[in-house]
């Protein structure tokens, strides 16, 4: 973690973001206007820039309506003017800075998306929690009963994402959900069981309507033998977090590529790449890498899997005694992969030594291309990359693929 949250509240928020966003772009309490606190935590990860503000406010009984408007003046009003004050200054920039001095590059403003993320707590369930969008753009409000759910379930950038545009694309759409007893974790519930309809008729997508969500539907969820035999499906793909956590430790430590580097790097992107993966997809990749690297497999040199967005990954199997040599090998599989398979136009390549089988210790590799047009020049190259290379000799090409 970059640095530590100033209060309870802001560490344990902190502390989500970077379980589900990952240490390399989870930044608490970064740098902004005059060298103040921009927010109290920014994740920047592909073209996503989320944006959370971390309110803790007692609420205090009046016993009329009294009490509710002055909590939700303090833990939502001023939560949601914070955002939109860091959102003004990002526009502005090209990068920000962390607490430590690193400097984080922002993306391209034309492809930016910002997403706002309001923690209001201290309201113990005692206040109807307002959302959506407060003037300036939508923003999703959290509180002491759900924000654990929301950050535990959807715990990759795109899966959380997904879900912010949908509960967007409802509203906009004039649906007007009502919490019967429950909250945001129960509307979580339908989206996690349907999907972007979150279960709703077609026509209620496309006209005015209010729908009740009752209470309880999260706990129902959580509990059922489907929910628990999913997750028990997904445990395989945090070895895929912990493969982007392991070569996080390289970039953090400089023995990757320079991060004060106005430039971002190809190792960088394939990063990007690999925590861009849902959470389903990262299993199946990482159910291909670890099968791939069974002694089983010993005579296979790699393999190709595509994953989210037709982004191929290809695996490749060689000792790092000569890491230049299996460098350069690694590009040109995945040069021939990107060739070869239509649709694809970004490879990333992992290189690693087989389990117990180097001499030369262990150590891996990553690569990355993105081409979204190739030359002719290059396609006759790839065709000699692939005659040397000697595989994909039979042109079948599936969603997983050992070549």
């Amino acid at each position: 973690m970059d640095a530590i949250g100033l209060t309870p509240s802001e560490q344990f928020v902190a502390g989500l973001c970077e379980r589900a966003f990952l240490r390399l772009w989870t930044h608490p309490n970064p740098v902004g206007k005059k060298g103040k606190e921009l927010c109290d935590c920014l994740i920047v990860c592909g073209v996503h820039v989320i944006v959370v503000s971390v309110k803790e406010i007692e609420f205090r009984d009046t016993g009329d309506k009294t009490g509710w408007e002055r909590w939700h003046k303090s833990a939502i009003d001023k939560s949601v003017q914070q955002i939109w004050g860091a959102e003004r200054w990002l526009k502005s920039s090209e990068s920000v800075q962390t607490t430590t001095g690193r400097e984080v590059c922002l993306p391209p403003h034309q492809r930016r998306k910002y997403h706002r993320i309001s923690v209001s707590l201290g309201g113990r369930g005692k206040v109807p929690v307002r959302w959506g969008d407060f003037g300036n753009g939508f923003v999703h409000v959290f509180d002491e009963h759900n924000l654990a759910e929301i950050f535990l379930e959807l715990d990759t950038i795109t899966d959380f994402v997904s879900y912010l545009e949908a509960c967007e694309a409802l509203l906009s759409n004039g649906v007007q959900p009502l919490f019967d007893g429950g909250g945001v974790e129960d509307l979580l519930a339908l989206y996690v069981r349907n999907g972007d309809s979150f279960g709703l008729p077609e026509e209620a997508h496309t006209s005015d309507s209010l729908i009740v969500v009752g209470e309880g539907i999260w706990n129902q969820l959580v509990n059922s033998p489907e929910y628990k035999e999913r997750n028990t499906d997904l445990q395989s793909s945090y070895a895929w977090d912990r493969l982007i956590e392991h070569y996080a430790d390289d970039l953090l430590s400089g023995g990757m590529f320079d991060l004060y580097s106005k430039e971002v790097t190809n190792d960088e992107l394939a990063l990007v790449a690999m925590a861009l993966q849902p959470r389903s997809y990262r299993a199946t990749l990482a159910d291909a890498l670890l099968a791939f690297l069974a002694p089983a497999k010993q005579k296979i040199a790699s393999r190709a899997v595509i994953g989210d967005q037709n982004i191929a990954f290809v695996f490749l199997a060689a000792d790092s005694s000569d890491r230049e040599h299996r460098s350069r090998e690694l590009a040109l599989r995945c040069l021939v992969v990107r060739g070869k398979c239509p649709g694809v136009t970004t490879v990333v390549g992992i290189a690693t030594d087989r389990p117990r089988g180097s001499a030369g210790g262990y150590s891996s590799d990553i690569a990355y291309i993105h081409f979204e047009e190739l030359t002719d020049e290059q396609l006759r190259n790839i065709e000699k990359i692939q005659s040397e290379l000697g595989y994909f000799k039979n042109a079948v090409w599936r969603r997983s693929s050992d070549v």
